[in-house]
């Protein structure tokens, strides 16, 4: 007897404790979860990779400086072209003098020929520069200011863009698909949870009534009106009772800390929610064609693939793009360097050993995998669909059947105790009747919870579980569900 009431006091406690109504823990399950948080990170790095490509549709400017130091200065000398300039000038000047000097009757000797030559070189010498010039000194540096605006790459700048594109809707759905599988999860529990909370209340009030009939028992076998074999019955109920009790205490204490950690409470969550009648009348459509987040999300793996293959494309076609530089320290330039240049640019690979047309090709592939997938998504969410409303229905009749089951045991039980008051049956027809009777109000419950675990499910294969929150709060406020 020291047992009862300390599962009385176990179960009081989990009632009035801080708990979350269903609605109120889903809502709060996102917030509340490290894998959704982690979601959420890879939608925002997909979100600034894509904001990150589309500077690929802007120009490129570059501003570049550097000091450089050579192991000479770079001169350019011509003086080669100069010696042959005053040479023949020279000997011009020798001709000349020599014509005016025999048209005057006194040819000019050898001697004075070279006199002439030397006088006039020495002459052209002084007046003409050298061809000598430093091209660029040994220290010195540069800067320039360099733009390159893409005009066309083939359509990879825009399929890449679009890739990224694709990515965040991507991750958008993966985040949508991990909380929906949150919610699955999280619902199951809670209905667990409930169905072990309405259990240990069967249980205890079953355990009550066996306890007060051993001990009536008891009083009946010490003054030699009953047979020992009833007691001994009544013991072994008893014993199973507390066995089965404690079992699922300890089942609902571990739910309850799951639930907790779900969605990220610091508190034990037990549902405290009696177990609504399964559901009946609730509209489900069993098309499952694209509002699940796994579709979407195959969808949008199946338009990265897409992309994919236009950027493996874009590898066959050329390369076109305006360009300009300017120089900054002009006196570091040469006399064949521009101080600044425009214009546009154009490459195309002719040969790069065949990996490119492989590559598109394993694009290709990637591609139809994907769409096989999604495909056989569709269909495996359809076929879980329609086997879930079969369950569903399968389990409201079972409920109903067991209802009236229920209703005949509690009926019987009431007259076995009668009889067993009028001497007209044994203990052990009263304790069956009580065993009957607790089975098929724990099998109820069993079909309810396994009714509301398959709409769960159905929903989750529609993509609609946001809506079993809604469907759970009106079954379990309508007339005669609560006390």
């Amino acid at each position: 007897m020291t047992l009862l009431p300390l599962w009385l006091s176990l179960l009081g406690g989990a009632n009035s404790a801080d708990h979350l109504s269903l609605p109120n823990a889903l809502d709060r399950l996102d917030a509340g979860n490290h894998q959704i948080e982690a979601a959420k990170a890879r939608i925002a790095t997909a979100e600034e990779t894509r904001k990150a490509g589309r500077g690929n549709f802007l120009p490129v400017i570059r501003l570049e400086a550097s000091a450089q130091h050579l192991d000479r200065d770079l001169i350019l000398d011509l003086d080669p072209i100069r010696s042959a300039m005053v040479q023949l000038q020279a000997n011009d000047a020798v001709q000349l003098k020599s014509l005016s000097s025999a048209m005057a009757g006194a040819p000019l000797t050898p001697a004075q020929q070279a006199q002439v030559q030397q006088a006039a070189t020495g002459q052209l010498d002084a007046k003409l520069p050298h061809f000598v010039t430093t091209i660029k000194e040994q220290d010195h540096w540069t800067g320039n200011l360099s733009v390159y605006q893409p005009l066309f790459h083939g359509g990879k700048i825009l399929a890449a863009h679009r890739v990224n594109t694709a990515r965040v809707t991507a991750a958008q759905a993966e985040k949508e698909r991990q909380s929906s599988d949150l919610r699955r999860d999280f619902t199951r529990l809670y209905l667990q949870g409930t169905l072990l909370q309405q259990s240990l209340k069967l249980r205890l009030n079953a355990q009550e009534a066996i306890l007060r009939h051993r001990n009536r028992a008891t009083q009946l076998v010490e003054q030699g009106m009953a047979d020992k074999a009833a007691l001994l019955r009544a013991e072994m109920a008893l014993a199973d009772s507390r066995t089965a009790l404690s079992d699922d205490s300890m089942k609902l204490e571990s739910i309850s800390l799951t639930l907790g950690q779900m969605s990220g409470s610091a508190t034990n969550i037990l549902p405290t929610d009696p177990l609504p009648p399964p559901p009946l009348g609730i509209p489900v459509e069993t098309g499952a064609s694209g509002p699940h987040p796994l579709l979407a999300s195959l969808s949008a793996q199946e338009d990265v693939a897409s992309r994919a293959v236009s950027v493996k494309t874009a590898d066959f076609l050329p390369e076109i793009g305006a360009f300009g530089k300017y120089e900054l320290n002009r006196d570091a330039l040469s006399a064949l360097d521009p101080y600044w240049v425009v214009g546009v640019r154009a490459s195309i690979t002719l040969f790069r050993g065949g990996n490119d047309w492989y590559s598109r090709r394993a694009a290709l592939s990637t591609r139809r995998e994907v769409a096989a997938m999604r495909e056989e998504a569709k269909s495996a969410l359809l076929a879980q669909s329609q086997r879930q409303q079969l369950a569903m229905e399968q389990s409201r009749r079972r409920w109903e059947n067991l209802k009236a089951q229920g209703s005949l045991a509690r009926e019987n039980h009431r007259v076995t105790e009668m009889r067993f008051a009028q001497g007209q049956a044994t203990g052990l027809e009263v304790v069956d009747a009580w065993l009957l009777m607790q089975k098929a109000d724990l099998e109820q419950l069993a079909a309810a919870a396994d009714a509301w675990i398959s709409l769960e499910e159905i929903l989750w294969a529609n993509g609609r579980t946001r809506e079993f929150a809604s469907a759970w709060t009106t079954a379990s406020f309508a007339p005669g569900v609560r006390p």
